[in-house]
């Protein structure tokens, strides 16, 4: 990952824990599958954001995203290159 989108990526998911907080767990989704898409080569940082993904599909209590979150964490756990 280049350092801009490992920037990128930082400012994303801190954008997304800072909506978390204040409740907006639907603007905080947005961000995290943000930060996956810049995550994506880096398996720590894609699976993080996968988690935070899938905590803010839990608490809108959406379950196609719960779903969604889940396979592919799954998915990249298994596939994902470390």
């Amino acid at each position: 990952m280049g350092e801009k989108n490992f920037d990128l990526f930082e400012q994303e998911m801190e954008t997304g824990k800072n909506l978390a907080i204040q409740g907006k767990w639907k603007d905080a989704y947005r961000h995290f599958e943000i930060a996956h898409e810049l995550g994506h080569s880096v398996r720590k940082r894609h699976l993080a954001a996968h988690r935070s993904a899938l905590q803010a599909a839990i608490k809108t209590k959406h379950p196609g995203r719960i779903f969604y979150q889940l396979f592919f964490l799954g998915f990249a756990t298994l596939t994902s290159t470390p």
